[in-house]
């Protein structure tokens, strides 16, 4: 955990705003979804997804150490949410929202949100279905929409990182993407993770099936330039998180740097051996990418459960 803490430190130390963290993240939020020809001047955002919500001696992992640390981080993604085959059985990893295996989780979340910090749901990820499942007809795609558009508001959510990690045509995030526009307000955030060569050129490396290019120009609100998608949490792993070459890369192909964050691994075990770049080397390409581009979009850490253990930290659980 102590690399996280260090990680976050440096980024903090490059963020434009000097304000508390609680109004930083808010201002960012508001210039965020509301104006996106602002993201050049708002603070890097440093963001962290939570899939396993155990310590590695297997206690139940809390999320508050984020705040009692001053880590300054500004959003977090419990991931994942899962939609079932039956329409409204929905399940974030193996248990319903409803279940008390979640029950500090909530009430963590209301802590979190109260101190500033936004916390989104991810939905997808390595485990298909979710997204075929939206691929139906209207009735059918309302059939499952509508319940999960429940648990985001029951739950008070404030937004959906939309990880697609298996072939779909364009209109199943273009028709979700719309929907909660359209039901959330433009307030409510909209995020996708994406491979990092799915944003660097049209034809680059891509799980998802569709054109991540023209997904963002259909994604617009008509009559205007605003776009519905906030920002994309690029998986930026194996030899991309190297060297700022790749998001330059990313930049060269028309993205704002400000809407693209640099998701990397935490722990050697959280992907693919070779995904993961130690803190040092990280550390460096951070800079060199604020030198390069000012309104860098920040980062995001997979996952936080074993963050900086590869890089040799002693894990000790915060209280």
């Amino acid at each position: 955990m102590e690399m996280f803490l260090l990680l976050l430190s440096l980024l903090a130390f490059f963020r434009v705003s000097t304000t508390s963290i609680a109004n930083a993240t808010i201002q960012v939020q508001d210039e965020v979804v509301v104006r996106s020809e602002s993201y050049s001047y708002e603070p890097s955002r440093l963001v962290m997804y939570v899939q396993t919500f155990k310590t590695p001696q297997g206690q139940l992992l809390s999320l508050l150490p984020l705040l009692q640390h001053h880590t300054k981080v500004t959003h977090i993604v419990l991931a994942s949410i899962h939609l079932h085959e039956e329409p409204g059985v929905i399940r974030l990893n193996d248990d319903p929202f409803n279940s008390p295996t979640w029950d500090t989780i909530w009430e963590e979340v209301k802590i979190l949100q109260n101190n500033g910090v936004k916390v989104m749901g991810m939905l997808g990820g390595a485990a298909g279905g979710t997204f075929i499942r939206l691929n139906g007809t209207e009735a059918e795609f309302y059939s499952y929409y509508h319940p999960l558009l429940d648990l985001i508001q029951k739950y008070n959510l404030d937004g959906l990182d939309i990880d697609i990690e298996e072939r779909v045509r364009i209109n199943v995030p273009l028709r979700l993407i719309n929907a909660l526009r359209r039901d959330m307000g433009p307030n409510f955030i909209i995020t996708m993770a994406p491979l990092a060569s799915a944003l660097s050129e049209r034809g680059g490396q891509n799980l998802s099936g569709f054109s991540y290019f023209d997904l963002d120009i259909f994604a617009t609100v008509p009559g205007s330039d605003e776009k519905l998608i906030s920002w994309y949490n690029g998986m930026f792993y194996g030899g991309f998180t190297r060297g700022p070459p790749i998001f330059q890369s990313i930049v060269d192909a028309g993205w704002d740097p400000a809407r693209v964050v640099m998701g990397v691994l935490d722990c050697s075990d959280d992907g693919q051996p070779n995904g993961f770049v130690r803190i040092e080397r990280l550390q460096e390409n951070i800079r060199n990418l604020r030198v390069m581009y000012p309104s860098f979009g920040g980062i995001a850490g997979w996952e936080y459960y074993d963050a900086g253990m590869s890089d040799g930290d002693v894990y000790q659980p915060w209280r």
